[in-house]
């Protein structure tokens, strides 16, 4: 699956989560709290690929998942940039000393298992919106670098 495959399935289905806790009246705090870990894994088991073995993909206590992915995520399918035959994927946009790289196949990925930027209650509720793509907006890179 392709970053903006993954993307816009996600989106659609942060979306439908939102919507159906927005009919039943959800407040912010109460949106951003249904999206704790373990409240997410009991009640939304399709919405990540590790809730069926109970696994986060950070090592936090309060993990949040509001923001799977990050608004500092950037990517684009085709490639930002090429050095020493290595294609780079996708990168960290305030360049976060805990993220990381792995390369597979000549391609370079960013690894932000490190890294609890997006998953605190707090910088949650600091970027809110119920439209998660609103948020990471920012985040698909339309022209790579040459």
């Amino acid at each position: 699956m392709s970053y903006l495959e993954w993307f816009e399935t996600h989106a659609n289905k942060h979306h439908a989560i939102v919507q159906k806790l927005c009919a039943q009246k959800y407040t912010k705090e109460r949106i951003i709290d249904y999206f704790l870990f373990e409240n997410m894994v009991e009640k939304e088991p399709d919405f990540c690929l590790l809730y069926a073995n109970k696994q986060k993909c950070h090592d936090l206590k309060a993990l949040n998942c509001y923001l799977c992915a990050c608004p500092h995520f950037r990517f684009n399918d085709a490639g930002l940039n090429v050095e020493e035959g290595v294609t780079c994927k996708s990168v960290c946009s305030i360049h976060s000393k805990k993220s990381g790289v792995f390369v597979y196949e000549n391609v370079a990925h960013l690894d932000c298992s490190a890294c609890s930027v997006p998953h605190t209650k707090a910088y949650i509720n600091k970027h809110f919106d119920v439209s998660w793509k609103m948020i990471m907006q920012a985040c698909l890179v339309t022209s790579p670098k040459a």
